[in-house]
């Protein structure tokens, strides 16, 4: 898995077809299907870039479904990939292919376009397949028409065979992260990994995605013998927000009045054409973090994250998809990646995950977390 720092992206490369077309994914646990950029999609014609699109014809194996495939994405869902689903062989990070397994070609629009995106690899569970959500779906609603999503598909085919995948995406300035697929690498976090609650659909059973409830966020000033905290929510379990484990969000989205009480105190705050920017120096203030709360399946247990500010803050004029900005007195200011979102989606981006290593279990219905452990260690399978 790679980091695309410069379109605050992680990418996994895939192959499909016979014989394979290569393609470099998002890699995202906010949804499940798995689909690639069709020709002459909307977002680039006439301009698309060479090899840019899945090419049907040049697949020998290829299967048509004849199911329409409706994929919504962003914050009010009204961002489009509209096309079809496929059957042939893929392959992720190399052999072996799995055959037979289930995908989309779909038309990109303009807007996913620009910011880098050629397609995605989704790891979420069959409630958030298009083919049972979609209005278009001729299955809309009927879970036995779902079908094993692909990263589910190459866990089972690991050594563990366990439907599960482990994510660590590694320190904000790492080139590299890691899945792995059916196992997990001790050497990746610290401590023991917390089971946290994940919540269900109360009529199937299933999870619709890696949602879990953030319980509390407490700012942490000067670690160590002389820790300084501030809760910044209501203590007692009497705080909840359903948030979505997103790692194809770049930031964390959070209600306004829970963004407010993160940003005060900490110098000028302004947002910019709807983005959030604090002061650059503030990257390099390794001495505050915040905490983030969540209940686990052991009753009066919290699993507890924390995060750097470093992490949190993104370099200055680094990102292609935001513009530099300098305050008022010159002093240059960062994108930050919490962002308030008065809607219903709140999203636990990888701002939040680059400081975690989470498993993220279909077999159990269960989210297990740890502390990330930052380094470029390889992945070892247990």
């Amino acid at each position: 898995m790679y980091n695309d720092l410069a379109y605050q992206r992680y990418n996994i490369n895939i192959a499909i077809g016979t014989p394979p077309q290569s393609f470099s994914l998002l890699f995202d646990t906010g949804s499940t299907d798995v689909w690639v950029p069709q020709a002459n999609s909307s977002g680039c014609s006439p301009d698309c870039p060479p090899g840019f699109d899945f090419d049907p014809t040049a697949s020998s194996r290829l299967v048509e479904t004849n199911v329409p495939f409706d994929a919504r994405y962003g914050l009010t869902s009204d961002l489009a990939v509209i096309g079809q689903y496929y059957d042939e062989s893929i392959s992720a990070s190399g052999p072996p292919a799995l055959s037979n397994a289930q995908f989309a070609v779909g038309d990109i629009p303009s807007l996913l376009f620009v910011q880098g995106n050629r397609g995605i690899f989704g790891l979420g569970s069959r409630l958030s397949e298009s083919v049972y959500w979609s209005r278009t779906s001729p299955y809309r609603g009927n879970l036995s028409a779902t079908y094993t999503p692909l990263w589910e598909r190459i866990a089972l085919a690991s050594a563990k065979g366990k439907r599960k995948c482990s994510v660590w995406l590694n320190a904000q300035g790492a080139k590299k992260g890691s899945v792995q697929f059916g196992g997990e690498d001790r050497r990746k976090y610290q401590g023991a990994l917390a089971k946290v609650l994940l919540n269900v659909d109360a009529e199937t059973g299933l999870s619709g995605g890696w949602n879990i409830n953030l319980t509390g966020v407490t700012r942490i000033s000067e670690p160590g013998a002389g820790e300084k905290q501030k809760r910044l929510t209501p203590a007692n379990y009497r705080y909840s927000v359903d948030s979505t484990v997103d790692s194809g969000s770049p930031n964390m989205y959070v209600p306004p009045s829970l963004y407010e009480a993160i940003v005060q105190g900490l110098s000028t705050t302004d947002i910019i054409n709807g983005a959030p920017y604090l002061p650059c120096s503030l990257r390099t203030t390794a001495t505050v973090s915040l905490d983030f709360d969540f209940l686990t399946r052991v009753s009066g247990h919290v699993a507890k994250l924390r995060g750097l500010y470093a992490e949190i803050i993104y370099p200055p004029g680094f990102l292609v998809t935001v513009p530099p900005v300098d305050d008022r007195n010159g002093e240059k200011m960062c994108y930050f990646g919490i962002v308030p979102n008065n809607g219903p989606v709140r999203l636990l981006g990888a701002t939040f995950l680059r400081s975690a290593y989470v498993v993220f279990d279909a077999e159990r219905l269960e989210l297990r977390m740890a502390q990330a452990r930052w380094s470029e260690l390889g992945a070892i399978e247990l």
